[in-house]
């Protein structure tokens, strides 16, 4: 599209809009009162009552304890369930929560496990996630999930005891300040949005108002604080609590008229466009999915996502590419490496797991359009043409509301999009022989595994070979959901993460896939889900090695064999482990089995209570989709 061509379509769009298009045709409807439609006001609209900011969402308390004015913001939130491990040092709010009976305290076998799951939590109901954890060794096992959280933009509050003022400096027992012991408050400053240190009571409630608007800001994510045990239990003489939720949540603004009408223009003349969703865009096609289908098959887009952004645009749909990335499809990569000239990203950073390793067929694009509420993901990637920051929804719905009074520049170039994308094809499915009587390949496993897809059914996927798998070969449709934790690529987030979604969510399926040696890792808060009977579904892959870098060091260098035991695990009892943690387990050692046992688990989980475990013995030679990513570690970087 030469400059010249491009300036002229924007004047004629440009003139046909101040005649048609009114501003006041790009504002949205403002939710009726106390109703939680997941989306925010946008500028010019009366703010919603669930997060009113006036003195109408708040009370004032006398003489509430710092514990309990915790709760009591819970509460507000609406947030039911708080994850963490006992310890002397938070004892004031494991008392408080104790007299909370709306509030569960889910007490996991490891703090990491415990904010594990506020990230599941989180991920599941769109609630703020809690963590709470002692001081010490308790604030420093639950940073690695802290840290997951923060990194995917979930929003988790994190809190950690720490022992009495007057004892500081005196070397007492899991002292975390920076006089002895371990800096926390430090420490979780370098793994999250904010992390504070709260010296007395009073200051408490605007230490604990600025974290949660962290968390729950833009972009969102975790937020810590380390409250020493005696003033967890002080009086706050005058408290400001909230009574309605969102009170902290912080409200993006609507895209400019001028960006949508030159997103517009540029996606309208496009030969070969491409719409891009990532993890920002959940919420926003949540709320517009229907009219972001209309959209894009008006004008016959194609539509690929990240792997995070994996089914919000369902994959069943004809223009649906489906992931384009690591371990992506097949029709994503065809598309993208015969030319896009216009690329819309919604909600993605680009970073290696939606970018192909950073792949050069992306830096061929010619014009990228990059939409996103954090200013900072914008242009870490690519050079970005029109850089809009702004509320992804009100991007989708002004392109919707342009589109239906514009139209397409053409139906030919519409019908040429059309015959683009259809023409693209995914390989067919090779017959495989088994080698191994016992076994069953992944790519078999997940097949079956997609016909048991439901709409209720949310899918949380670990970090390893069954990432790629699940990635590759599962095909998701809303309300069906998958979550995956990219930002620090965590093994053994699944197992928590799929039991704090259940109790955040008991009235859909949770599924969690997950390899055998993420599963050693954090397997043991089965016993979590068993004691408080979350009807979780847990599918191992069991090869019994650390398969990923298994495959991965074998193409970098084939004279060391797949079977050579450098990475194994040694064949630990899966079955036998599940069970003694209370599970009721399963093996899977063949083609159509998953197939077969997959509804009667997936029924005993919802009725029953009782976590379930399939391990499913698979054939470690399979090679998992990772060409990219192998090629990029081996190189080097020259």
């Amino acid at each position: 599209m030469s400059n010249s061509s491009l300036a002229e379509l924007q004047a004629i769009t440009s003139n046909t809009l101040r005649n048609e298009v009114p501003v006041e045709a790009l504002r949205h409807e403002t939710p009726a009162p106390g109703k939680t439609n997941g989306m925010e006001a946008r500028h010019g609209d009366p703010i919603p009552m669930y997060g009113d900011v006036n003195a109408r969402g708040f009370k004032t308390v006398e003489d509430i304890t710092v514990a309990d004015c915790v709760i009591a913001h819970l509460e507000a939130e609406e947030v039911d369930a708080v994850f963490g491990v006992p310890g002397g040092n938070i004892a004031p709010f494991q008392q408080a929560l104790r007299k909370h009976k709306s509030m569960r305290f889910i007490i996991a076998s490891h703090e990491g496990g415990a904010a594990f799951m506020a990230d599941g939590y989180a991920r599941a109901t769109g609630k703020l996630g809690v963590c709470m954890v002692t001081a010490g060794p308790g604030a420093t096992n639950a940073l690695t999930g802290v840290a997951s959280a923060h990194l995917d933009g979930v929003p988790l509050l994190a809190i950690s005891g720490n022992i009495a003022t007057d004892r500081v400096g005196l070397m007492a027992i899991q002292e975390s300040s920076s006089t002895h012991g371990v800096n926390t408050v430090e420490m979780f400053r370098q793994a999250c949005a904010s992390s504070a240190g709260v010296p007395d009571a009073q200051s408490f409630q605007r230490l604990l108002a600025r974290s949660m608007r962290t968390a729950q800001g833009l972009p969102g994510g975790a937020a810590h604080l380390s409250v020493p045990a005696n003033i967890a239990r002080q009086p706050i003489h005058r408290a400001t609590v909230p009574t309605t939720r969102g009170a902290f949540r912080a409200r993006p603004a609507s895209a400019p008229f001028e960006d949508l009408r030159a997103a517009f223009t540029l996606l309208r003349t496009a030969r070969r466009p491409l719409i891009f969703l990532g993890a920002g865009a959940r919420e926003a096609m949540a709320e517009h999915a229907e009219l972001f289908t209309a959209f894009v098959t008006q004008h016959g887009i194609p539509v690929a996502t990240s792997m995070r952004g994996k089914g919000l645009f369902s994959e069943r749909e004809a223009l649906s590419l489906g992931v384009l990335g690591l371990a992506g499809s097949k029709r994503a990569e065809a598309y993208l490496r015969d030319g896009v000239d216009v690329m819309l990203v919604l909600g993605s950073r680009l970073g290696e797991w939606a970018s192909r390793s950073f792949h050069r067929y992306f830096q061929a694009i010619h014009h990228v359009i990059q939409v996103d509420v954090n200013a900072s993901n914008i242009g870490q990637f690519l050079p970005v043409r029109l850089p809009i920051v702004a509320d992804v929804g009100s991007v989708m719905t002004g392109l919707a509301e342009l589109g239906q009074m514009i139209g397409p520049s053409s139906g030919a170039r519409v019908q040429e999009r059309w015959a683009q994308v259809m023409a693209l094809t995914e390989p067919a499915p090779v017959i495989r022989t088994p080698q191994d009587r016992d076994s069953v390949k992944p790519q078999d496993l997940m097949a079956e595994l997609d016909k048991h897809l439901s709409p209720d059914m949310d899918l949380y996927i670990d970090m390893g070979n069954c990432t790629g798998w699940t990635s590759h070969l599962l095909h998701i449709t809303p309300p069906a959901r998958i979550f995956y934790p990219c930002g620090l690529s965590s093994m053994g987030w699944s197992c928590g993460a799929v039991i704090g979604g259940k109790v955040g969510r008991p009235d859909r399926s949770a599924v969690a896939i997950v390899g055998d040696g993420a599963f050693l890792m954090n397997g043991t808060e089965m016993i979590t889900a068993s004691r408080y009977r979350v009807g979780t579904v847990t599918i191992v892959l069991n090869d019994n090695f650390l398969g990923m870098v298994n495959h991965g060091e074998h193409v970098q260098d084939r004279t060391v064999p797949l079977e050579d035991d450098f990475y194994g695990l040694g064949n630990p009892d899966l079955k036998a482990f599940s069970e003694s943690l209370g599970a009721r387990a399963y093996t899977v050692n063949g083609p159509g089995q998953l197939d077969a046992l997959l509804p009667e688990v997936l029924r005993r989980a919802n009725e029953t209570g009782q976590p379930q475990v399939i391990v499913a013995h698979i054939d470690y030679r399979e090679v998992p989709p990772y060409g990219d990513r192998f090629a990029a570690v081996a190189s080097d970087g020259k």
